[in-house]
C-alpha cells in the first residue's frame, strides 16, 4: 500500500495585522509561501504571540518619513530578541473590485495616513470623490467586498492576492517616492532556534540596550561607553527606562561589524565588546544579533 506523502509543516510567523498590512507584505517578501502568517492586533501582541509553535514575529521599527516606531522599542525592554531585518519600499496602490474603471470611482477608503500621503493623486484624479477613514489599509481593502462597486481602497499590493475579487488599478500613488519602512524580525529569546532562511542573510549587526549609571563620577559617560565598544555604531535611539527615576534613559545602540567570518565569530566579537563596556561602568545587554 502506497503511503501518502507527509505534509510540510510551515514556519509560523506573527505579524501586525490584519493580513494585508505592510508588515504582512514585508514578512511575505522575506518568507513567502514557506510560512503561515498569524495576525496580531498590536505590536505588543506580536511579542506576546512568540512561542515554541510561533518562533518568529515581524514588527515595524522605523519609517523613513515618520521616524521610529516607539511601541517596538518599548516592547523590546521586556521581551523579544531581534534576529534580522527587512526593508520594504512602501508603495500605496489603488485597488478596486475586478472590472471597476477609474471613471466609476466615487469613494476612496483607507487609513488616515495613507489618504494623506496620496492626497495629491486623489485631488488630481478624483476631485469629486468622497474619502472615508478606515482602521487600516487592509480593512479598507476588505471593505471593498462589502461596498458598492464604485468604491476604491488605497492599500498594499498584497491585498489583491489576499482578497479574491480585487485588482490593482494604479501603483505607487503616494506623494513621497522615497518611502521605506524597516522591520525587525524577532524571536522569543536569543536561544530560539533560528530558521535557515535567516541564517542565509546574516549582516553582522547587533542591537544593544545601554544605560549609564546616574550621578556617579566613578562611572564613564555615555560617550565613553560607546567608545569602549570599539565597533562601528550605526544608530542610537533613546527611550525612557521603564520603572526607573525620571529622565533615566535607555539607549538602543546598533553596531555593525565586518561581514567576514561565521556567526559564532561575530557573537564572540559582540560579547567581548559588551565586556569592555561593563568594565567601563556601563550597564549593557544584548537585544539582538543578526
Amino acid at each position: 500500500m502506497r503511503k501518502s506523502p507527509q505534509s510540510t509543516v510551515k514556519l509560523q510567523v506573527a505579524v501586525l495585522g490584519p493580513l494585508g498590512t505592510y508588515t504582512h507584505e514585508a514578512a511575505f517578501a522575506k518568507f513567502g509561501t514557506q510560512a503561515d502568517y498569524n495576525e496580531q492586533q498590536t505590536i505588543a501582541g506580536v511579542f506576546h504571540a512568540l512561542s515554541e509553535t510561533i518562533p518568529l514575529g515581524v514588527v515595524p521599527q522605523e519609517n523613513s518619513i515618520f521616524g521610529n516606531v516607539i511601541e517596538t522599542y518599548d516592547a523590546l525592554q521586556h521581551a523579544g530578541f531581534v534576529r534580522g531585518e527587512i526593508t520594504l519600499k512602501v508603495q500605496h496602490c489603488l485597488l478596486v473590485r475586478k472590472g471597476v474603471k477609474m471613471d466609476d470611482i466615487q469613494k476612496i477608503m483607507s487609513h488616515e495616513q495613507a489618504l494623506g500621503q496620496c492626497q495629491d493623486f486623489i485631488a488630481d484624479k478624483f476631485p469629486a470623490a468622497l474619502t472615508e477613514k478606515m482602521p487600516s489599509t487592509a480593512s479598507a481593502a476588505r471593505a471593498l467586498l462589502e461596498n458598492p462597486p464604485n468604491c476604491a481602497a488605497i492599500c498594499s499590493k498584497i491585498c489583491a492576492h489576499i482578497f479574491e475579487g480585487l485588482e490593482v488599478l494604479r501603483e505607487g500613488i503616494q506623494k513621497e517616492a522615497l518611502n521605506f519602512t524597516r522591520f525587525y524580525i524577532i524571536t522569543r529569546s536569543q536561544n530560539t532556534p533560528t530558521p535557515p532562511l535567516l541564517l542565509m542573510t546574516c549582516s553582522r549587526t547587533a542591537l544593544l540596550r545601554l544605560t549609564a549609571p546616574l550621578h556617579s563620577a566613578r562611572h564613564g559617560t555615555l560617550l565613553s561607553h560607546l567608545n569602549s565598544l570599539q565597533l562601528n555604531v550605526i544608530r542610537i535611539d533613546r527611550r525612557p527606562l521603564a520603572n526607573s527615576i525620571s529622565f533615566h534613559d535607555m539607549y538602543y545602540v546598533e553596531i555593525r561589524g565586518n561581514s567576514d567570518g561565521n556567526e559564532d565569530s561575530w557573537v564572540l566579537v559582540v560579547n567581548t565588546a559588551l565586556q569592555r563596556v561593563r568594565s567601563s561602568g556601563g550597564e549593557v545587554d544584548l537585544a539582538g544579533i543578526w
